[in-house]
């Protein structure tokens, strides 16, 4: 499925490159939903980044649209089943969600992938007071650069039905700026910084 949204072809650019060296694409895929793409540069090796990453359960320490995430199961050192329960921001335009997600990690030579999908637990039912979203599938895809190894290619596939009555323009401006946003919150992160509490979505 990751390959089907990362190529090249019927792919619209979103933005136009920023101070940060951020781009966003985004494609339609079945069904009228979109799919977007962001792609950057990070000041870390593939394996700082998924160690950040991979530590879900602290994620709301330095992302703050994140009011908390718990992992439900552990399959293994390389996958996961967490709930999620996103903050309620001045910024976000989507509203407070849950997820309840199916989490994985591979390496194939020097890259690292991070896939999630939406998945279902009879003993795990929609929450009440939330909007339960889908992610559906999102994928991360960690290289190091050629040129330099301390640093790496970062692209984000972001896949998401957030469900609820919400006009299609709403969620297709909130979610590229939620990829911008939270790759923002990562960059403090990696820099050994916490973010400032601001109106921003970040999610993951």
């Amino acid at each position: 499925k990751c390959s089907v949204i990362s190529g090249p072809n019927e792919v619209e650019r979103l933005s136009q490159e920023n101070e940060n060296g951020d781009v966003i694409y985004s494609k339609v895929l079945s069904g009228d939903r979109k799919v977007f793409r962001l792609e950057t540069v990070l000041d870390a090796t593939p394996e700082e980044i998924h160690h950040i990453l991979w530590k879900v359960e602290e994620m709301h320490q330095w992302n703050p649209s994140i009011k908390n995430i718990k992992v439900l199961k552990q399959a293994g050192p390389e996958t996961m089943v967490t709930h999620e329960v996103s903050a309620e921001t001045a910024g976000n335009l989507i509203g407070q969600r849950d997820f309840l997600s199916v989490r994985h990690f591979s390496r194939q030579e020097s890259c690292i992938y991070l896939g999630g999908a939406a998945t279902h637990l009879e003993t795990f039912p929609p929450q009440k007071g939330f909007v339960r979203a889908e992610d559906g599938p999102t994928c991360i895809i960690i290289e190091p650069l050629a040129d330099d190894t301390g640093r790496s290619h970062f692209t984000w596939l972001l896949n998401m039905d957030v469900k609820g009555w919400l006009p299609k323009s709403i969620v297709n401006q909130a979610l590229p700026r939620a990829q911008v946003d939270f790759t923002r919150c990562l960059r403090r992160r990696l820099a050994g910084g916490m973010p400032k509490k601001t109106g921003n979505y970040c999610l993951l």
